[in-house]
């Protein structure tokens, strides 16, 4: 993050970087002043970022001051091993009067290609410089002026850049006595050309000054325009979509609910990655303290997340704050800073908001959660924040491993053209078919393959829930197996979530068989305590027992797991470390039914009290009190393994329930 301030050292100006690590933020070396300026040049009047956080462009729109207007001039600056070096200090040629470059800029996300706006030149016209870098060195190549202004439109006021640097939005604020336009620019091998005519949004009210502030996304076709005069200084943004080239106004334009007085809403504006979430900051909102307001585009349609932002902790000695004067947003929206050059009598200060991730969809569970049979009625319910029609497909797998062949795959589509249509996919296991299916409510058919067949289903919603009810036959699929359900929508995947066992009934291999575990199904918080009773079965006798393994993770990988050993011999409990190796190093150990102790790796912690190991007749019975760590929440998978004492009768992994830890 950069924090810049142009007023510092009597107008010379500079910035300041800060990084964030675990959550926290701090400033990373001093502050930089680019050199070679003359006079007092205002560096930090902008700012922008590479990608990757490595390269940096601030600009000194006072540099080299004419009689009216200075010429101005950027600073690059790379960072290598945390440490900040210039660059490059970039002036502009081709200049009519004194552009004033670096009024604003931009960078492409690979640092190669630098943005600058000179909105006094040729009289307040304005123009927008290109510079390029290859092996290091900075040259210019282009300037560029907007086809169709109406007066002294002062384009360059705001300019915005694709990832890739080949489309290029830059704002006229005062184009048509003041009314305001943006224009976009696409760069083809080399050579620049404006993309259609400017664009200007509709339902303005007044001299809005649109272009005050822009914004692009990464991939250059969605287009923000702020107006922080429309409806007298209440504000406003509009938003431009692209599609073969051609522009479009998308929706009306936007202005956020809760404002107190004319809070002057697109004196900034900010767009994520992938043009989804659109930050809009109003600093004369609450007299000036100012304040910041975050839009979400879904299908097309934007609305309002949430209530505007007011940063805590302001210092209004001065009567001004102006919050939202400068925005930024995370390309993947959810992490917002705000810029308030006024707090603490303009000594200035940022905020930073980050948002909680919601999945957009999410699996939640089945009814029965464990159980055994060769035929079973059961209840999938998924969720949707957007309300349960916004699902577009859940899915629904059975088997030992997270594989679609060989498996009791299903996918239902709750929305859409394809509404209700149920699909088995076949035992090669691709989702994209073949398959068999039925549309539900209805049905008529009874779609199989070689592990399983619906016998009919039913579905309902209601508000954010679908509950997906299938009658499976599952007798041709022998095994302990694992529910693996998954939901997706507009905004995304769920990915796989384990939240089921099913035995399907089998017999042995060998004298070793385990019987059951239980909770089968368990939800609980990290750093509290769980009990897990594993029981096995030997024909030759309880002594006969070797080894009884324990694993829980998301797959059969005993790294980063809570991965356990029973020594049946010498009634020890070791745990395997984080590295996974079931022949050690072991993170710890001890013996069961004796003193307290406790051993820990970095997924889990065992406590001897409430642990124990009993052996009557055939059957062992191993009890665990187990405490997961935060870093491991989620959704896992207990399995649960036995052999004997010379290795000879082997369970092998067998799936015997899962559990969510929550952080």
């Amino acid at each position: 993050m950069v924090m810049a301030g142009p007023s510092d050292n009597g107008g010379a100006g500079a910035i300041w970087i800060f990084t964030r690590s675990g959550g926290t933020w701090s400033q990373q070396g001093n502050k930089l002043s680019g050199t070679g300026a003359v006079g007092s040049a205002r560096q930090g009047s902008s700012v922008a970022l590479s990608s990757d956080g490595n390269t940096l462009i601030e600009s000194g729109p006072a540099d080299s001051p004419g009689p009216l207007f200075s010429d101005g001039a950027n600073w690059i600056f790379v960072r290598t091993g945390g440490v900040w070096t210039q660059q490059a200090k970039l002036a502009p040629s081709g200049g009519a009067g004194n552009p004033s470059l670096g009024v604003s800029v931009a960078l492409s996300a690979d640092g190669n290609t630098a943005l600058a706006g000179g909105p006094q030149d040729n009289g307040s016209l304005g123009a927008v410089w290109v510079f390029t870098r290859s092996g290091g060195a900075w040259t210019q190549q282009a300037k560029l002026v907007g086809a169709g202004a109406v007066g002294s439109a002062a384009l360059g006021v705001s300019v915005a850049l694709s990832a890739d640097g080949n489309t290029a939005l830059a704002g006229g604020p005062q184009d048509n006595d003041s009314l305001g336009a943006i224009w976009i620019f696409t760069r083809s091998g080399g050579t620049w050309s404006q993309q259609g005519n400017k664009l200007l949004g509709a339902y303005a009210a007044g001299a809005a000054q649109q272009g005050t502030s822009v914004a692009l996304s990464a991939d250059g076709n969605t287009a923000v325009a702020g107006g922080d005069f429309d409806n007298g200084g209440n504000g406003a943004a509009w938003v431009f979509t692209r599609s073969g080239g051609t522009w479009s106004q998308q929706g009306n334009k936007l202005f956020g609910t809760g404002s107190l007085g004319a809070a002057g809403q697109g004196r900034s504006v900010a767009v994520s990655a992938d043009g989804n979430t659109l930050v809009e900051g109003g600093p004369s909102d609450a007299l000036n303290m100012g304040a910041v307001w975050i839009f979400a585009r879904s299908g097309g349609a934007w609305g309002q997340l949430g209530s505007k932002l007011v940063g805590t902790g302001a210092d209004s000695t001065g009567n001004l704050v102006e919050q939202g004067f400068s925005v930024a947003v995370s390309s993947d929206g959810n992490t917002v800073v705000s810029g308030a050059p006024s707090d603490a009598q303009q000594t200035g200060a940022g905020w930073v908001f980050t948002r909680a991730l919601t999945p957009a969809a999410a699996p939640i569970g089945v009814n029965p959660a464990s159980g055994s049979g060769s035929f079973q009625i059961f209840q999938f319910t998924f969720s949707d924040p957007d309300g349960y029609q916004s699902l577009e497909v859940v899915d629904i797998l059975i088997r030992d491993v997270l594989d679609g062949r060989q498996a009791c795959y299903v996918a239902f589509v709750p929305s859409g053209p394809n509404s209700g249509s149920l699909y088995l996919v076949d035992d090669a296991g691709d989702a994209g078919g073949p398959y068999t299916g039925m549309v539900l409510p209805g049905g008529g058919s009874t779609p199989s393959n070689g592990q399983c067949s619906i016998y009919g289903g039913s579905v309902s919603g209601i508000g954010n829930t679908l509950t997906l009810t299938l009658d499976l036959s599952l007798n041709n699929f022998p095994g302990n197996k694992i529910v693996y359900m998954a939901a997706g929508d507009a905004r995304g995947n769920s990915g796989w979530q384990a939240l089921g066992v099913w035995q399907i009934p089998f017999t042995p291999a060998g004298s070793i068989s385990v019987l059951g575990l239980a909770p089968e199904r368990a939800v609980l918080g990290s750093g509290t305590a769980q009990t897990l009773i594993a029981t096995l079965k030997d024909d030759k006798g309880a002594g006969d027992f070797g080894v009884v393994n324990v694993l829980v993770n998301n797959f059969i990988d005993g790294r980063q797991a809570c991965y356990l050993a029973y020594v049946s011999t010498t009634n020890t409990l070791l745990l395997v470390d984080d590295a996974g190796d079931g022949g050690g190093p072991f993170a710890g150990s001890m013996m069961l039914n004796g003193s307290a102790g406790t051993i820990q790796n970095g997924q889990c912690s065992v406590n001897s009290v409430g642990s124990a190991a009993g052996k009557s007749d055939n059957a062992l019975t191993l009890t665990l009190n187990v405490t997961f760590t935060a870093g491991f929440s989620g959704n896992h998978i207990v399995w649960v393994a036995g052999r004997d004492a010379a290795g000879g009768n082997n369970t092998n992994w067998q799936a015997m329930g899962t559990l969510t830890v929550q952080p």
